[in-house]
C-alpha cells in the first residue's frame, strides 16, 4: 500500500515539473522582479531564461528501492504475526496457570473438610439438674428409679 502511494507521489511530481519545462521570462518593472511563462507586457527589461531539464529517472534504482521497501514491509508483517502468536500463547499459558491454581485451591479446601461454626437455630433450653444423690442399697437391690428419695 505504501509502495502504491509512493508511485502516485512520483507520478504527480513528474507531471508538475514537466509543465515548467520551456522558457521562463524574467520581467523587471518599477523595481520589482517577477518570473512568468508568458512574455512580459513591456519588452524593456525582459530576459528569457532556459531552465535546465531534469535527468530521466533511474528506473533500475527506483525498482531496487521499491523491492527493498516491499521486503521490509513483508518482514515487519511477519514480525507482527509472530508477536501476535506469542502474545496469544502467553495469555493462554496464564489462563491455564490460573485455572490450575484455582483447582489446587479447591482441592486444598476439600482435603481440609468443611468446618464451619454451627449456631443453634432455636434458643437453648435451660434444664435444671437434680442434685445427684448416691443410690441407697434399697434402690440398688429393688431397682429404684434413680430419683432421689425424700427423707
Amino acid at each position: 500500500m505504501a509502495a502504491m502511494a509512493g508511485l502516485i507521489a512520483i507520478a504527480f511530481a513528474m507531471l508538475a515539473t514537466s509543465s515548467l519545462a520551456g522558457p521562463v521570462y524574467r520581467c523587471a518593472s518599477a523595481g520589482s522582479v517577477s518570473f512568468q511563462q508568458v512574455p512580459c507586457a513591456s519588452a524593456a527589461e525582459e530576459r528569457a531564461l532556459e531552465l535546465p531539464e531534469y535527468p530521466p529517472a533511474n528506473l533500475m534504482e527506483r525498482d531496487r528501492l521499491l523491492a527493498r521497501e516491499a521486503a521490509l514491509d513483508a518482514r515487519l508483517l511477519r514480525r507482527a504475526e509472530i508477536d501476535a502468536q506469542e502474545r496469544m500463547a502467553r495469555e493462554a499459558r496464564w489462563a491455564r496457570q490460573a485455572e490450575a491454581e484455582a483447582e489446587r485451591e479447591r482441592a486444598r479446601t476439600m482435603e481440609a473438610g468443611y468446618f464451619y461454626p454451627a449456631y443453634p437455630v432455636a434458643p437453648l433450653r435451660v434444664t435444671h439438674h437434680r442434685n445427684p444423690v448416691a443410690p441407697s442399697m434399697n434402690d440398688i437391690v429393688m431397682g429404684g428409679s434413680g430419683l432421689p428419695r425424700i427423707r
